[in-house]
């Protein structure tokens, strides 16, 4: 990537300026409730998780991190999928939490869990506040981090032994970048992910190791009008009848039915990886 004047961008700036452009992109579409409300209002219930559940890869490896006299900090930890199972196996566990309905549905699940030690800290990561863990873990969240050396620095500085960053290879919506321009008119611009990150963290000489998790399969639309309804929110049409009425018009050319429901069709497997490196050497 260059640079208006025709200079290289190194890793971080391309970084910055991708995440940049997509914001903008995004908010330039938006109505006024979604640019000041809680993004994911409507969104949470779908972030709970069973916590006693044995078959999730990402979990099981990001146990092994841990002993039972560990503790664990997650960011952006959302309705505590992956901190309150990690809280069973460690003294405790400390989430760190923007959105309110997240934090409403993180409330739930902890007491349907009935444990203890998981504290919330109802704060942006930038601006929390927080003792350093022996483990900092922060899953699907930085995609969308502009000021992403800050953010990767204050969570090596608050990990006594160890930084787990799970991502996509590919940001969570690029498969549904191609319905944006007969939706707004031009060329989505997709948020950065975990190539993009290692890259990152190399200039900022953090070296880590990636392990490659199996992938996860996109959960297909029960129907075609689902599908309007799911899309139509992530591509930000709030209820503006000439845009959806564009995507009630595409949507049959990029809908591909299976056997248990829709798909995007072409779309690829949810590929993940872990990215992770030791503090303390």
């Amino acid at each position: 990537m260059t640079s208006a004047n025709g200079a290289s961008l190194s890793s971080i700036e391309t970084w910055m300026s991708r995440v940049a452009a997509h914001h903008a992109q995004s908010i330039s579409v938006m109505d006024v409730t979604r640019r000041t409300g809680d993004f994911w209002a409507g969104f949470a219930t779908s972030f709970r998780d069973d916590p006693r559940r044995t078959d999730d890869a990402v979990l099981n490896r990001l146990s092994e991190f841990v002993d039972e006299n560990d503790t664990v900090l997650d960011i952006g930890g959302g309705a505590g999928r992956l901190a309150i199972p990690l809280a069973m196996r460690t003294r405790s566990t400390t989430v760190v939490e923007p959105s309110d309905s997240m934090v409403n549905e993180l409330r739930l699940a902890i007491g349907d869990a009935e444990v203890e030690n998981v504290d919330i800290v109802e704060s942006g990561w930038e601006e929390a506040s927080v003792e350093p863990h022996d483990l900092a873990i922060c899953s699907h969240v930085v995609y969308g981090v502009e000021d992403i050396t800050n953010f990767m620095q204050k969570l090596h500085d608050n990990a006594r032994s160890r930084v787990a960053i799970v991502s996509y290879m590919e940001s969570p919506q690029a498969h549904l970048a191609a319905l944006w321009e007969p939706v707004h008119g031009d060329t989505r611009i997709n948020l950065p992910a975990l190539p993009e990150l290692v890259n990152v963290l190399w200039e900022m000489d953090i070296y880590p190791d990636v392990d490659m998790m199996p992938h996860r399969r996109r959960s297909p639309f029960e129907s075609p009008e689902a599908a309007l309804d799911q899309i139509a929110r992530r591509l930000f049409i709030g209820g503006n009848p000439v845009r959806e009425e564009r995507l009630r018009a595409a949507l049959p050319d990029y809908l591909e039915p299976t056997s248990d429901g829709y798909v995007i069709r072409g779309s690829k497997p949810a590929r993940q990886g872990i990215v992770h490196w030791r503090t303390d050497i």
